[in-house]
């Protein structure tokens, strides 16, 4: 609590002191009789905007000091601040206001303005018409709720944790499942889509196969038709020394003794089914040579797929 006020050279008042008793303390007085500036000194020494004309003339400096006499609660919150009242508890504010500067003491130590400020909270609250109220603010509500409530409120603190947990766990498992929906949404959305690509791209089963040996004969077009006709020159019955030509040969002169034994007429038979064989093959072959051509835009086609 505010014990005594201390104003020197401050306005109006050349030096005055003021005592303050435990409960409801009230100023009165007529319009200018000051009480609006010992008001004004309290908020002058926690840290309010000062102005050289408070200063009264003729003096050099204004001076004003606060006694207080602090708690528990306010002892743990000053010690916070690196702030130790007095053994007794008291605790002295002290701001000296001068020509361009002031200076602001609390426990003989000198603090900051937004020091000041912060020790004035836990010591004093000053409530005015269209001022700022810690009443409005939750921390301070909770603060006083607590300290009129006591030991009954933990109970009720402790049921509204409870429910605020499992509050806090639908609502967690809840996003979980709208995050979990929405990345649904996007696998199937993506799925639908490459589904009408496949579907636009006409394919069908076994074209893999089909493409894969297209691209192993155009890609090797050169080779083959060396190896083919490597082929018809070793089977052909045209070309000196082929196959065809000495398989042919082979038969004219079977064919010239098979009548003196039934026995050789299998070997013609063998020996003519081979030839018909090379034959064939030498047909087939001729026929792959003419039809192979190399197309470079279906080999393209062939490698992309």
């Amino acid at each position: 609590m505010l014990v005594s006020l201390h104003v020197k050279n401050l306005a109006l008042i050349d030096e005055e002191e003021v005592f303050f008793e435990e409960g409801l303390n009230i100023l009165t007085g007529e319009t200018g009789a000051g009480k609006s500036v010992i008001i004004g000194s309290v908020n002058l020494a926690l840290g309010a905007k000062a102005d050289k004309e408070l200063i009264r003339a003729g003096a050099d400096y204004a001076l004003i000091e606060l006694l207080f006499q602090t708690d528990e609660r306010q002892k743990e919150e000053l010690k916070k601040m690196d702030i130790f009242p007095e053994e007794d508890g008291t605790l002295v504010i002290q701001r000296k206001i001068m020509t361009g500067r002031s200076v602001c003491r609390v426990c003989g130590e000198n603090v900051g303005a937004k020091q000041l400020k912060e020790i004035a909270s836990v010591l004093i609250d000053i409530h005015g018409q269209q001022e700022h109220q810690t009443l409005l603010q939750k921390k301070k509500q909770k603060e006083i709720l607590d300290e009129y409530a006591k030991e009954a409120l933990f109970p009720l603190k402790e049921a509204l944790q409870e429910a605020y947990g499992a509050y806090r766990s639908c609502k967690e498992e809840l996003e979980r499942a709208d995050t979990e929906e929405a990345t649904r949404e996007k696998e199937v959305s993506f799925l639908r889509f490459e589904l009408e690509e496949i579907r636009g791209a006409g394919l069908k089963s076994g074209e893999d196969e089909e493409l894969e040996t297209a691209y192993r004969r155009m890609s090797n077009i050169q080779k083959i038709e060396e190896a083919l006709n490597a082929c018809c020159l070793l089977t052909g019955a045209d070309v000196e020394g082929g196959a065809g030509g000495n398989l042919g040969r082979a038969l004219r002169e079977l064919l010239s003794v098979s009548g003196y034994d039934e026995a050789l007429s299998g070997l013609l038979r063998q020996l003519e089914d081979a030839d018909s064989i090379l034959n064939d093959f030498n047909r087939a072959a001729a026929d792959y040579i003419a039809d192979l051509a190399y197309d470079g835009e279906e080999l393209g086609g062939s490698r992309t797929a």
